[in-house]
């Protein structure tokens, strides 16, 4: 099922892009679509020249930027890239920190895509650093052939630099974020996903190979990448990217020492398992605060987290997923805030502080799972004596189980408008949750229940209209 309605809401790809426009007017993207029965273009994306060429008929359309990406690189999805720069800027403008920004792009890769898309989009500038030297050559061409030198340096790094090596080089410079794309697999799971390419000797996907006993589902695009983009390369006990955020997060935590230090540190991670373990890791240090959340696109999704030592930095409240609401009167003696909060406390969520036209809210309990569980529990309530004895044990053990594993935090926002008559919330906005759930399924059930709820009352009748 596809992701983009979960999209940010400044992604212009949340639409599907006109493929039939782009090969009209990139030739090299047109020899790879084809002409469907029903009048369609369609385009091979199990071919991994098919995913390059729309990879730079986009950056060239919608944003003026012609990249070199030699066969054997990774590729990047823009969509994907983008939803990370923008969910980046949304913590910088919270922060009003949005003005001379620079920021650090730890493996930057051949493309220099984050760094290009930061320093066109937003107008900011980078330190962009890569361990493979093919890379950082072709980061830097890329970087000269779009004009902006001036916004973004390319530095090859050893194998051995992370952030710190980086930072020294720049005394008294204070960055304002740093982000970072880290391969996600581990050595044998390389080796179980990926075959070597002949002709090239990178690393290939196996699209639709059911046959493939892994732990995730079989790709629907082709990727071709060299090793050192596929699997991190270092031993510790976790492995993958686990292991080489963990080493991030400790670097982070010498640099508070220094005169040099980064404001925010941000990642993009590739498994939903990975957020909880490094959720955990920070937990464990002393200063820090943190919030993580979920960028959707296509069919695939993604998870970012950041962390920050500064108290003046707000993390909470980055908006992840949004749901506008039907806007409509109702006739109820309870004021727009007290007839939300009274549906809230039936669904357990606690409501945590006002605004003039919000109220920010937590739940503590995944009271939304298990809903048609629910519902034949409370049917059985009603039975006959006899039948609900022999079902309140299954009620109450199996139905509504209270263990630590369904217990997390979700915050978010439910903003309301009010004027002449009684009008309910409009906007539901997740603020970031824990890695134990997509924040969208409870907004979802959320924003469902109000609406029944709402749908309740007789909407009032506008006298104007008779």
């Amino acid at each position: 099922m596809s992701l983009n309605r979960h999209m940010h809401p400044r992604n212009p790809y949340k639409e599907k892009p006109d493929f039939k426009e782009l090969a009209t007017t990139f030739a090299d993207f047109r020899s790879h679509c084809s002409l469907g029965s029903n009048g369609k273009v369609l385009v091979n994306f199990q071919k991994d020249d098919a995913v390059r060429s729309l990879t730079k008929a986009l950056l060239k359309r919608d944003f003026e930027l012609e990249i070199d990406l030699p066969k054997g690189c990774l590729v990047p999805r823009v969509p994907q890239r983008l939803n990370y720069i923008l969910w980046i800027e949304d913590l910088l403008v919270m922060n009003k920190m949005n003005n001379d920004v620079l920021g650090i792009d730890v493996g930057t890769g051949a493309s220099c895509i984050y760094a290009l898309l930061g320093a066109r989009q937003c107008g900011w500038r980078f330190v962009a650093t890569d361990v493979d030297e093919v890379a950082a050559e072709t980061a830097h061409a890329n970087v000269w052939r779009n004009g902006l030198a001036d916004y973004i340096r390319v530095a090859h790094v050893d194998r051995s630099t992370l952030l710190r090596d980086v930072i020294r080089q720049f005394p008294s410079t204070q960055f304002t974020f740093c982000m970072c794309n880290p391969p996600f697999f581990e050595c044998d799971e390389t080796e179980r996903r990926f075959t070597p390419e002949a002709s090239s000797g990178a690393m290939v996907n196996q699209c639709n190979d059911e046959s493939s006993e892994i732990d995730r589902p079989p790709p629907r695009s082709a990727t071709l990448a060299r090793k050192n983009e596929l699997q991190v390369e270092v031993v510790i006990a976790y492995g993958g990217e686990v292991a080489f955020i963990g080493r991030m997060i400790d670097e982070s935590v010498l640099l508070q020492s220094h005169v040099w230090y980064v404001f925010i540190y941000t990642t993009m991670l590739g498994k939903k398992s990975s957020v909880l373990a490094l959720r955990r890791r920070l937990e464990r240090i002393v200063g820090v605060r943190y919030t993580s959340s979920t960028l959707s696109q296509g069919r695939t999704a993604r998870w970012v987290l950041a962390w920050t030592f500064r108290p003046d930095i707000e993390l909470e409240e980055v908006i992840t997923t949004t749901l506008l609401l039907p806007c409509s009167q109702i006739q109820s003696s309870l004021s727009p805030l007290e007839w939300i909060q009274s549906h809230l406390r039936e669904l357990s969520i606690k409501v945590n502080r006002e605004h003039d036209d919000s109220i920010i809210c937590e739940a503590r309990a995944a009271t939304w799972t298990n809903q048609r569980a629910r519902r034949r529990a409370e049917a059985r309530l009603i039975d006959p004596a006899n039948k609900r004895a022999r079902s309140c044990i299954v009620f109450c053990n199996t139905y509504f189980p209270v263990t630590s594993q369904n217990r997390f935090v979700l915050r978010f926002r439910v903003r309301y408008c009010q004027g002449d008559d009684v009008v309910v919330p409009i906007l539901l906005q997740a603020m970031g949750a824990c890695a134990k759930e997509r924040p969208e399924d409870p907004i979802a059930y959320v924003a469902n229940y109000l609406l029944k709820e709402k749908s309740r009352f007789q909407p009032h009748k506008d006298p104007t209209t008779q």
